[in-house]
């Protein structure tokens, strides 16, 4: 195992820190999908860690370029387990039959059918790229935006595209904001149609990241969008909004007070960059939604 599949496991189990309660098995893939395409930028802590990550995530399926995808159903009642990445179909011989089955991805940008669930290049690749333009716009004025990578190796911005089922796709995009004191971050991600979220604004934002967090709902106009905040226990982000479009779309928008959870290098934020007010009306913007 190399260092990318060290570090892909233990992202993969740092976005799924709590123990999911029961749920029908159709549920449980669409949220250990979810799961397994966000790139957590939490970094590759401590060896326990890791080690921890390795023994629950079990043999990992590389893809290029750290976009690593890992495979494994969850079993509810035990420790969260790396989900199958959205295969849209099924090809060759069924179980038993002396046959490995083989997931048929969608086709990337070359034509060619995709490594794994993430999209490489192509239209999907793009809408990611868009969602971390459309982010960087929005940076609060007084901060920066920095560039390259942690020490860590996590980059400081990165986007990517997933397919997450038959017709959903999940967008991610995350920067780092700097105000000459410390460095944190901004979040985007984007579900599109037939993503299955809840439509309550509270429940849907205790979906993001499986954080939970202490919900209230703020409007925007005739929108109703959950904020929520994370316990002190947790650093990964610490206040994101979530708000469901009328056509299904998903929206959440995240800061956090620190960059890469794993880099020392880095001083976290005094305070966050934008009030809660303000992470709903950027749920709601149009600019977010995307298809």
């Amino acid at each position: 195992m190399n260092e990318n599949d060290l570090r892909e496991a233990l992202r993969a189990t740092m976005t799924a820190t709590r123990t999911p309660p029961p749920m029908a098995s159709a549920a449980a893939v669409a949220a250990g999908r979810r799961a397994v395409h966000r790139r957590a930028w939490t970094g590759a802590g401590a060896t326990a860690a890791v080690v921890a990550a390795v023994l629950v995530a079990g043999p990992l399926i590389a893809g290029g370029h750290g976009d690593t995808r890992s495979g494994g159903p969850v079993q509810a009642g035990g420790p969260p387990q790396p989900m199958p990445s959205a295969p849209a179909t099924v090809t060759g011989t069924p179980p038993g039959a002396g046959a490995e089955t083989k997931p048929s991805w969608p086709l990337d940008g070359d034509g060619q059918p995709q490594e794994d669930a993430t999209a490489r290049s192509g239209e999907r690749y793009e809408r990611g790229r868009q969602l971390l333009d459309e982010l960087l716009a929005v940076v609060p004025k007084g901060y920066t935006k920095p560039e390259g990578t942690a020490r860590d190796g996590i980059p400081l911005r990165d986007h990517q595209a997933a397919v997450e089922d038959h017709d959903s796709w999940g967008y991610l995009a995350s920067a780092a904001v700097a105000d000459g004191t410390g460095t944190g971050r901004l979040l985007a991600e984007v579900h599109t149609l037939g993503n299955g979220l809840p439509t309550d604004p509270c429940k849907l934002a205790a979906e993001f990241w499986g954080l939970g967090g202490d919900c209230h709902v703020v409007r925007v106009g005739a929108a109703r969008v959950g904020v929520a905040s994370a316990s002190d226990a947790d650093e990964r982000i610490n206040q994101w909004a979530a708000y469901r479009h009328p056509d299904g779309i998903v929206v959440y928008v995240a800061q956090s007070r620190t960059a890469t959870n794993a880099e020392p290098g880095l001083a976290p934020l005094k305070k966050l960059p934008l009030s809660a007010t303000d992470l709903a009306k950027l749920a709601v913007d149009r600019r977010f939604h995307l298809n």
